[in-house]
């Protein structure tokens, strides 16, 4: 079972009490593992976009099904990216959580990261959905389009 934030926070300050700057390395590295997470979620959402400036053609040729799916993707995919630009605009830093008890310091980075895991959560299953809906996209226009297509 899970530890609540706050009694995360309690061990962790007991675990790292001769070493709080430990502590605070510890937290910082937690948050940079969702600022990854972010940079992740960015990168898929570019290449989608910049996909679709190559290929957009190909699925609208594909009829309205895969018009539409493409449309759905895209706009799934914006949504996804929006939240973690979002998410990520609301940083941060741990100095900023600094207080003189180690606890109440590391409640508060956990709670931040608590919830822009949650968001970034939220970011992620936009993005897939969005790529799942892309991907219908491509199939629908390689069966539309492919079909036409006789070998010689």
């Amino acid at each position: 079972m899970p530890l609540s934030a706050d009694e995360e926070a309690r061990r962790l300050a007991a675990l790292f009490h001769d070493n709080p700057m430990g502590l605070l390395s510890f937290l910082s590295g937690q948050l940079a593992v969702l600022k990854t997470q972010a940079q992740v979620f960015t990168g898929l959402s570019t290449i989608t976009i910049t996909v679709t400036g190559f290929s957009g053609h190909n699925m609208v040729r594909g009829g309205h099904f895969s018009t539409g799916a493409m449309v759905l993707g895209m706009v799934l995919v914006l949504a996804g990216i929006v939240r973690t630009l979002y998410t990520l605009r609301q940083l941060r830093w741990v100095s900023q959580e600094l207080d003189d008890d180690l606890v109440v310091t590391a409640r508060a980075v956990i709670a931040r990261r608590d919830d822009e895991q949650q968001a970034l959560g939220q970011a992620g299953a936009l993005v897939v959905a969005g790529l799942a809906a892309y991907l219908v996209a491509v199939v629908l226009a390689a069966i539309a389009v492919g079909g036409a297509y006789s070998p010689p």
